[in-house]
């Protein structure tokens, strides 16, 4: 396995999604965000691992999804009871384009998932600079995820024979509910699901294992806790492929809801993200990361310094900020 990382980024992952509503900060340009600033820090070879996604196919969200589901995200109601508004949303020629529009870019990064996934089987690291679609169920949609592009990879690279067995690490504020449902019961699938006990989703799904996080953690008792699920996880899984959902809502300037449940500083966050990586560059497993939850202005960071150390890894990348 060769020691290079890619990552996959399309202009078109900031979706619009204003026509449903709602007023939630999605931090939609995030991606662009930390690609910039790994422009500034890395000297003129961010692009030279870039890699355009192309939108995964109805035939491959159909192996994560019922075609029911799909279906029915051709109707705007839908849409409004994924996002939680209380805006009617018409059934009009306008709202219509505009949701094929963003469903578009919702199958884009789900294609980027999956192309991080092989990018990181071929090469042993990779990053999608957003998705991380974890509360969509195989049957619906839940908590602004409309499909989940975790799922929908693992069952791609499955079915393409690539892999037998998938690790997921979500380590976003919210559980990964959608995702630890659609795997209930597969033993070829451990998910690992490190999340806030208290607020949003208030049913929990059983992941394996969950490991709820009180409102008064301290930042070393969470990646205690963290390490601790993580030897768990790996004396008793052997993964061929991880896939880390790099969920920013527990940096403590990227909540949806502050106060909710616990928050991080960066430099925990960073910490947090270095553990994971390094844990499994050292077992020379690939492991492909997934943005997830983050929002406002200030998301993007948390996002970043788990990207940048990723890249740093690889041993190919000049860093301009230490270059003399």
């Amino acid at each position: 396995m060769s020691k290079k990382a890619f990552l996959v980024y399309h202009c078109a992952y900031q979706s619009d999604l204003s026509v449903l509503g709602t007023r939630v900060a999605f931090a939609q340009d995030r991606g662009a965000k930390v690609l910039k600033k790994l422009r500034e820090e890395f000297a003129g070879t961010i692009d030279e691992v870039l890699v355009k996604p192309r939108p995964a196919t109805f035939k491959q969200l159909e192996l994560a999804h019922s075609q029911a589901h799909l279906e029915g995200l051709k109707e705007p109601e839908s849409w409004r009871k994924i996002f939680g508004t209380d805006k009617p949303l018409e059934r009009n020629k306008e709202n219509l384009n505009t949701l094929r529009k963003v469903f578009r870019e919702y199958r884009l990064k789900t294609g980027g998932t999956i192309t991080a996934a092989r990018l990181a089987l071929k090469h042993g690291l990779a990053a999608n600079l957003g998705a991380g679609y974890h509360h969509a169920y195989r049957d619906r949609g839940d908590g602004f995820c409309i499909i989940n592009d975790i799922a929908t990879t693992v069952k791609v690279l499955q079915s393409e024979g690539r892999v037998k067995t998938v690790l997921i690490i979500d380590l976003d504020f919210h559980q990964g509910n959608g995702t630890s449902n659609i795997f209930a019961g597969d033993k070829s699938v451990f998910t690992l699901d490190v999340h806030s006990k208290e607020g949003w989703p208030f049913h929990k799904e059983k992941s394996s294992p969950d490991v709820p996080v009180k409102k008064d953690i301290t930042p070393q008792a969470y990646l205690d806790a963290l390490k601790q699920a993580l030897n768990k996880a790996l004396a008793k899984f052997k993964p061929d492929l991880v896939l880390f959902v790099q969920g920013a809502d527990a940096y403590e300037y990227g909540q949806l809801n502050k106060g909710e449940g616990f928050s991080l500083p960066l430099s925990t966050m960073k910490e947090r993200d270095e553990l994971v990586i390094d844990t499994f560059v050292a077992l020379n497993i690939p492991l492909a990361l997934i943005f997830a939850g983050g929002y406002g202005d200030r998301a993007w960071e948390a996002h970043h310094q788990g990207v940048r150390h990723l890249l740093s890894r690889t041993g190919i990348l000049s860093d301009s900020s230490n270059a003399g």
